[in-house]
């Protein structure tokens, strides 16, 4: 029996290249949602066919503060080695894995349990590395953590596999990320799928939802959204309302006609096919977001990354440029975007079909 460990959406959208696969082939599996955020199950019907988890956890408050998460992590430890163990012990342990993907406070979670019960852990998404424990935080602290306990990981490169040479796993190169999978279904439907509300043929989308922006450095932040903003020249900004960045606009006192004086638009939070729709129809992208520096390489799409550094080195020196949040940086991005533009990737290999083709042989 395989179990899946997933707390967040942006989670289910890298695995559910790989369930897909498992549907497929027929083969049995159990998904264990942790409650870190609400997952919109709904959103992958037509990619998927109806899931829902088998085992799920109190949901996070979505207010919560940092000592809020910090319970709510410890409590959902603690319930779910007591709650799975009915579920775990007495399994052969040789031919039952966990598998976790990524980076989140859930993966961890999952990780840990899934040591306690000794449970074979496969990571998936393996192997990525800032050199940061500051940035992506937790996220880098996380990896390190899953590293050292993973049997198996699966890496999107052969950088993730040397990133892990002192990891005691098995490493396994998939060529790219799963989440390229899910992208190569979003581009074959791409004219069919429609957005919430018009827009104007020339846009720009941004997203500013990292913590460690928004929340521990609001007030660089604010500096570095509005000298944005004050650069886009004759194109609309198509913000993305994450909750956090409907908190930071609050926060910087932007909220009161915002839009309108900025020639802005607000967009809800996106099912993945639909974001893919937006950012496709762009001039470009910027953004703070790790999975859209990838997003962005699969496209082709001029992307400024809104950070100090990366996990990832999908589309560096090509059509991804690392802003350092450099005023100086960020001008010339948006001064001459189209020479960072880029044909479309298309993989000649499955990398979900790579991650099954093992996890079936494997003993």
């Amino acid at each position: 029996m395989m179990y899946f460990f997933i707390g967040t959406t942006a989670e289910l959208i890298k695995m559910s290249p790989v369930i897909k696969e498992l549907r497929k082939r027929k083969v049995d599996f159990k998904l264990i949602a942790s409650g870190q955020n609400e997952i919109l199950f709904n959103e992958f019907t037509d990619y998927l066919g109806p899931l829902k988890p088998d085992i799920s956890f109190k949901y996070k408050s979505r207010k919560s503060s940092m000592t809020g998460f910090i319970v709510w992590a410890a409590r959902t430890f603690f319930v779910g080695l007591f709650s799975l163990r009915k579920e775990f012990t007495g399994l052969d342990k040789k031919n039952k894995y966990l598998i976790v993907h990524g980076d989140t406070v859930s993966s961890v979670l999952g990780t840990l349990i899934a040591s306690f019960y000794r449970l074979k852990i496969i990571h998936v998404e393996s192997g990525l590395r800032s050199y940061n424990f500051f940035e992506p935080f937790p996220e880098e602290i996380s990896r390190y953590i899953i590293s050292r306990l993973a049997h198996v990981n699966f890496c999107p490169n052969s950088w993730c596999v040397n990133n892990l040479k002192g990891a005691r796993g098995i490493k396994i190169n998939t060529y790219h990320n799963t989440l390229i999978d899910i992208f190569g279904a979003a581009m074959k439907k791409i004219d069919k799928i429609s957005l919430p509300i018009p827009l104007p043929k020339k846009y720009f989308v941004l997203v500013i939802h990292r913590q460690e922006h928004v929340i521990f450095d609001k007030g660089r932040t604010e500096e570095i959204f509005r000298y944005i903003l004050k650069n886009k020249k004759n194109l609309a900004c198509v913000l993305i309302m994450h909750e956090l960045t409907s908190d930071f606009l609050g926060f910087a006192g932007m909220k009161t006609n915002f839009f309108v004086k900025w020639g802005s638009i607000p967009m809800p939070r996106l099912s993945y096919f639909k974001f893919m729709k937006l950012v496709n129809g762009a001039q470009y992208f910027i953004t703070d977001g790790g999975s859209n520096q990838e997003e962005a390489f699969y496209l082709g799409k001029p992307c400024l990354l809104l950070r100090e550094c990366t996990e990832r080195t999908e589309g560096l020196g090509e059509n991804v440029v690392l802003s350092k949040l450099d005023k100086n940086v960020i001008r010339e991005f948006q001064k001459n975007y189209k020479k960072y533009q880029y044909s479309r990737i298309k993989s000649k290999v499955s990398p979900a079909s790579i991650i099954v083709d093992y996890l079936q042989d494997l003993k």
